[in-house]
């Protein structure tokens, strides 16, 4: 079992004494830390027993450090809440009980310390006091009051043995691991190190992962968790990570690793905020995880204390649905939520407010049959894991309950029905106009960018079916059209298209286009006119007939016989031709047996 308790509560309560008590470690490492008596940064420890291990996250009590406290709260599966019975609650006291509750951190151990100094009426009042408060939040709630004192050893032990019968909160083991460093630091004949928590998923030695920040793939060269060095370590779990890739320089506090092609970057994201008197164009500290950057809010709606808003940011971020974050204003926490779309959606106002309804519900049924309306051309669900924290499965099964819908599960892309009608009137359309035109579900899906393979398939089954189209060798025809004549027709077509460019070279897909036929179809016809030497096949993909061929190595030649050589300088300025085809035709050139290069140059063999 592995557990992550982390400590809150008001400067000189006795966070770090309290955790010396229970595992025998000093927190406080930093010199300033121990000059002023007082924690800065983040302090890791543990306490382990039998195979079962804790793992503390001594957060600062100061109110000039609420970023650090957020950064590690983030990462808590229950909360060790610190309050000195001769003080009671204090301002930084609430502040972190509204921190916990932001971030979703449910379970709340209160530890009464320093009761040596109080009278038993006075912890009473205390527990009271305690229960009282933590009540007004609707996230949190106490599992046990203790009362403590480092001068109590019997005190200590019995909230020790407490910790040991806690589990876990429940995280996704099975899902994408996601871990924000926290801290960044490089050792002596090991290299660079990063730690943080485990958020979702698992990470294993030789592992190669990516920096979405930085934007660099990593490799994992070991991982150490809980003072041990592991073959893997999963959620909940405290782990240092030695990275070979990347730079020291190019490591941050607050960057997010996991694994590669899963999250993509974005500058406005949308959310449900928790908040008093949030101001629309109001900058803010956007913390998640470890990262704290500035943001803009835009107030979209509001009911009470509750609004959806969009954050428009400076840089990418690289955020999940469901994720929970922080705002702080002028060094103070001022609301928090939820993230719920955390990629741009270009929807209007009032059906992004129904779209965000839906999400916030987990209406995820609702969601897609709202982006299907608003998305005539279609919607991809390969981002289902950011965008809604779904697997394609997942996504595949919900998009099948949306009514009126076509579901491409090779694509990943979902389509309104009245996408395929509007499919078969463009290759209506198209046979109309031009009665020899060929098609395939692969040239109507390049044709029509939007549409996936499966949709115009889907398109191309239902005019068959009414006997508009007919199939053969695999691809499609006017009704009654001979494919057999048609082929030979298509080979004379191109030969006539490329004989007209004279000496400009043509790639085959514009020739594709302009008649309207798939590229199997075109590639067949090429092949057979190059077979037959009637056309000649140049380097990247260039063709020309024979005849142009000739006509293009004879002015070559020409140009040899007048200025002793030709290059490509010389040769487009005689020939009049782009770099890329006189370069092509140079290469042909180099071919004949009476020509030698020399440098950048073509003369004659002597």
């Amino acid at each position: 079992m592995s557990l992550i308790i982390g400590t809150a509560g008001h400067i000189d309560h006795g966070k770090t004494a309290l955790i010396k008590e229970l595992n025998g470690f000093e927190g406080d490492n930093l010199e300033e830390e121990k000059k002023r008596g007082i924690t800065i940064d983040l302090s890791f420890s543990n306490l382990s027993k039998n195979d079962e291990n804790i793992a503390f996250i001594d957060v600062p009590g100061h109110e000039n450090l609420i970023k650090t406290m957020i950064s590690g709260a983030y990462g808590f599966d229950a909360c060790l809440f610190v309050v000195a019975a001769n003080d009671g609650l204090m301002p930084q006291s609430l502040e972190h009980l509204e921190i916990l509750n932001l971030l979703g951190v449910k379970s709340v151990i209160v530890a009464l310390t320093k009761c040596d100094l109080v009278d038993e009426a006075t912890i009473n009042l205390r527990k009271k006091e305690i229960r009282d408060e933590i009540s007004k939040f609707k996230n949190l709630q106490i599992l046990e009051i203790f009362a403590v004192s480092i001068k109590d050893k019997a005190s200590i032990d019995e909230l020790r043995n407490y910790l040991f019968t806690l589990r876990a909160k429940k995280r996704d083991e099975e899902g994408v691991f996601r871990y924000y460093i926290d801290r960044v630091f490089s050792l002596k004949g090991i290299g660079n190190v990063v730690t943080g928590t485990v958020i979702e998923g698992s990470v294993s030695k030789n592992e190669k992962l990516f920096n979405y920040d930085a934007g660099k793939e990593v490799l994992v060269r070991s991982v150490q968790s809980h003072d041990k060095f592991v073959d893997s370590a999963g959620v909940s779990s405290r782990v240092a990570l030695n990275l070979t890739g990347i730079e020291l320089s190019e490591l941050k506090k607050g960057q997010l690793l996991s694994k590669k092609g899963f999250f993509r970057g974005f500058r406005e994201v949308d959310a449900v905020v928790t908040a008093k008197n949030l101001i629309h164009s109001q900058s803010v500290t956007f913390c998640v995880g470890a990262k704290n950057v500035p943001a803009k809010v835009l107030i979209l709606s509001q009911k009470d204390d509750s609004y959806f808003v969009s954050f428009k940011f400076q840089s990418d971020m690289f955020l999940k649905f469901d994720e929970a974050f922080v705002l702080i204003s002028d060094a103070r926490v001022i609301g928090g939520g939820r993230v719920l779309n955390p990629v741009l959606e270009p929807l209007k106002r009032a059906g992004k407010i129904l779209f965000l309804a839906s999400l916030l519900k987990h209406d995820f049924v609702e969601a897609f049959s709202i982006l299907k309306e608003a998305h005539k051309n279609g919607f991809g669900i390969i981002s289902s894991y950011q965008r809604f924290g779904l697997n394609h499965e997942e996504a595949v099964a919900v998009a099948k309950k949306v009514s009126n819908v076509f579901v491409d599960e090779k694509a990943l892309n979902i389509y309104d029905l009245s996408a395929v009608e509007r499919i078969k009137s463009a290759i209506k359309f198209m046979i109309e106009k031009n009665e020899f035109a060929v098609f395939s579900a692969q040239s109507i899906s390049l044709k029509l960018a939007w549409a996936s393979q499966n949709l115009a398939q889907k398109a191309l089954d239902e005019l068959e079916s009414a006997n508009l189209i007919a199939k053969d060798s695999g691809v499609y025809t006017k009704k009654g059209v001979d494919l057999s004549k048609l082929k030979v027709r298509l080979e004379e077509k191109i030969y006539e298209i490329l004989e007209s460019g004279k000496l400009a070279p043509t790639a085959p897909y514009n020739i594709y286009d302009d008649l309207e036929i798939d590229r199997v179809s075109g590639d067949n016809a090429l092949k057979k006119l190059t077979a037959m030497g009637r056309v000649i096949r140049l380097e990247h993909n260039l063709f020309i007939t024979r005849n142009s061929l000739k006509m293009a190595l004879d002015k070559l030649r020409e140009i040899i016989k007048n200025q002793g050589f030709v290059n490509v300088t010389n040769a487009k300025d005689a020939l009049n031709l782009s770099r890329k085809y006189i370069i092509a035709y140079l290469e042909q050139l180099d071919l004949e047996s009476d020509i030698m290069k020399q440098g950048n140059d073509r003369v004659f063999r002597s």
